[in-house]
């Protein structure tokens, strides 16, 4: 062994490697010096640099010390980093929560405003309080430039007391609506939703307020251009103050205004309008001239003002096998957090994601996790998995568990999303965003014990778990969740479970759904899916059925749904598949159009208007509907607890489905988040 060791010791000297990457132990801290060792008592003084050094080097852990560390280009792992099942590859923070990884620099010299730089401010208190920073004189590199289009841009955003800013917008919340479309930019409706869109569209500007702007500095619009589902942010290309049209200089992919109404009203606000920074915690990023408008929230002597600079992850591996990262905090870049892609046995554990520009977890491959994290103020998804194969029915046994994700940012965004095949979704917890909660999509997934609230803030037409338009995407199980207090809306409304275009083949068993939105389930045109024990509580709408299939489904149009086509190409007629899922292979000679083979059994409606809304196209006998309960929430006024709107006290629930004779028990007390998680 003494042998082993020299001979090591002698390749490290001559590759300049350092010692402690055999000890497979690295240290760094901020009072650290990359020409050091990194040992525990001569650490490296960056993150990078550890990271190289624990490159081929096999299992090990890189130690960071409490502080922050600025990633100008991010961490970048590969498949030379790897451990092994025994002893892990692990990044790690000595002291968790005081590990900040960041994307963003501090700005300084902060002066107030000019006299000449505020004209134009409609505020007069703002010219009292906005502050300006030059950049490019403290060495900041030139700003990017917004695209005309986007949901999440990518370029440079402020963050202050560690909470993303508002770039400077109108109105302060929520929506204007305009309902005068002057050119759609688009044709008519070419299948179910579908336009050709030929050009940017115009539209009647609503009242006078644009005429305070100056559209030669750049002005966005951030709206539902056509439907309640679809949103985007897209630059105004110019702006005819006699007569208000406001032309945008990009297609929408929908076009803009209604295909089916010409009154329909859509909700939009300006951005990036340096005239509408009026109130704390708004800024301006002036991209031509490299200069920061903010108006703080409070003295910023008190807190670092930053820029988020760092354009890729902040951590990134590809091919690598079993790497942790642990007890981290990952923060104000403008791309996304972690990306890990083409991994095995990687995990994410107990770190905080926040005030990233895209989105927060990227994690795809084979046993890959996330475990304990936190998720919050990004600007696109919250956590996304993927592993599997779907064609050979290859599970991918990823997960997203114990893990907390909520206030995204931005538009579009969902908490968490599924791919792939045999991928679970576990004790999370996920709360206020614009759109729904989960979107999967897929084969054999389970989807289990997750609470979700205060979602579909902004859209409609939207389920807080969402999958749709895909006949192949079958086995999925969806059970044991939580889903409660989200608004009705209007249009085609928010559910908690949204099965959308004929999605088949899911089981849907108990949940819990209470003042969730429209229904607690949608089921739009699909078969043979399965709904049991699950408990519905005040909701408007219990289960939703209907018939779109004769209506969306066309088997020779490469722009319709392609159900059959996505059958095909993962070999549906497979001896594997035809195993797997029988009725699926049998589909084309079974009236494949209607919503055959539903299974609606012992579910309870407690205090719903309508438990069951079985729309005029679809033949209540195709249901098997048996053993399903009605009762009134008056009979059971134990379950809710507080002032209005009173919560659900779920420990109460058993009186109400010891009511059902064979009623399979929720385990509610495993729902959500659990302190062991580790």
């Amino acid at each position: 062994m003494g042998r082993v060791i020299c001979r090591l010791v002698v390749v490290c000297v001559v590759l300049g490697m350092p010692l402690s990457a055999v000890a497979r132990e690295v240290y760094v801290a901020k009072d650290g010096d990359d020409a050091s060792p990194g040992t525990k008592d001569q650490p490296l003084a960056s993150i990078p640099k550890a990271v190289e050094a624990m490159r081929g080097s096999g299992p090990g852990t890189i130690w960071v010390g409490p502080g922050e560390y600025y990633l100008d280009k991010g961490l970048a792992f590969d498949a030379q980093h790897a451990g092994t099942a025994e002893q892990p590859l692990v990044l790690r923070g000595t002291e968790p929560g005081q590990v900040r990884l960041t994307g963003a620099r501090t700005v300084g010299s902060l002066r107030p405003i000019t006299v000449d730089e505020a004209q134009g401010l409609v505020s007069p208190e703002a010219k009292q309080h906005v502050l300006v920073a030059d950049l490019a004189e403290q060495g900041f590199p030139p700003l990017g430039p917004l695209p005309e289009k986007h949901r999440d841009h990518g370029q440079e955003e402020v963050v202050f007391v560690d909470r993303a800013m508002q770039s400077a917008r109108w109105p302060n919340e929520g929506f204007v609506e305009f309902d005068k479309v002057i050119d759609s930019g688009a044709s008519g409706v070419t299948h179910w939703v579908s336009r050709t869109v030929y050009r940017p569209g115009s539209f009647e500007f609503p009242g006078e307020r644009a005429k305070l702007w100056d559209f030669g500095r750049g002005i966005w619009l951030h709206g539902f251009w056509c439907y309640e589902w679809s949103d985007e942010v897209l630059k105004a290309a110019s702006y005819d103050a006699a007569s208000g049209e406001l032309r945008l200089a990009a297609k929408h992919a929908y076009g803009i205004g209604s295909p089916r109404r010409n009154d329909s009203k859509h909700p939009f606000y300006a951005l990036h309008v340096f005239e509408e920074l009026d109130q704390p915690g708004e800024y301006y990023l002036d991209r031509q001239n490299n200069r920061l408008f903010f108006w703080p929230p409070e003295e910023v002597t008190k807190a670092p003002v930053r820029l988020t600079l760092c354009r890729q992850p902040l951590v990134r591996a590809d091919g690598s096998a079993y790497l942790t990262l642990r007890d981290l905090t990952i923060e104000n870049g403008c791309d996304t957090g972690i990306v890990m892609r083409n991994g095995q046995h990687c995990r994410v554990e107990n770190c905080l994601v926040r005030n990233m520009g895209r989105s927060g977890i990227s994690l795809s491959g084979f046993r890959m996790a996330a475990v304990g994290c936190e998720v919050t103020e990004v600007g696109s998804s919250g956590i996304s998995i993927s592993g599997g194969d779907r064609k050979t029915l290859t599970p991918g046994q990823c997960s997203i568990e114990h893990c907390h994700v909520g206030r995204l940012n931005w538009e579009g965004g969902r908490c968490a999303l599924l791919n792939g095949c045999g991928n679970r979704l576990a004790h999370n917890l996920f709360h206020h965003g614009p759109t729904g909660a989960v979107a999967y999509g897929g084969n054999d997934h389970v989807l289990e014990l997750n609470e979700a609230h205060t979602m579909c803030i902004h859209y409609a037409d939207v389920g807080v778990f969402y999958t749709g338009r895909d006949w192949a995407s079958q086995g999925n199980i969806v059970r044991w969740n939580y889903i409660h207090d989200v608004a009705v809306k209007g249009g085609s409304g928010a559910q908690a479970i949204y099965l959308d275009d004929c999605d088949s083949g899911e089981t849907v068993v108990g949940n819990i759904v209470h003042r969730c939105g429209n229904r607690g389930v949608l089921l739009g045109g699909g078969r043979d899916n399965t709904f049991r024990g699950n408990i519905f509580i005040d909701q408007p709408i219990g289960i939703h059925v209907d018939g779109r299939g004769p209506r969306g489904i066309v088997f020779d149009q490469p722009s319709s749904w392609n159900l059959l086509a996505k059958c095909q190409e993962l070999g549906y007629q497979s001896p594997l598949w035809q195993e797997r899922y029988p009725r699926l292979a049998r589909i084309m000679d079974e009236n494949p159009l209607q919503p055959l083979g539903n299974a609606m059994h012992a579910n309870i409606f407690v205090g719903c208007q309508k438990p069951f809304d079985v729309r005029k196209e679809v033949d209540p006998a195709w249901l098997d509907r048996a053993n399903n309960v009605e009762l009134p929430l008056a009979e059971f006024p134990e379950l809710l607890e507080g002032q209005p709107p009173a919560r659900l006290n779920l420990a109460k629930l058993p009186a109400v489905w010891q009511r059902v004779d064979g009623f399979e028990p929720i385990p509610i007390e495993k729902i959500g988040p659990r302190p062991d998680r580790h």
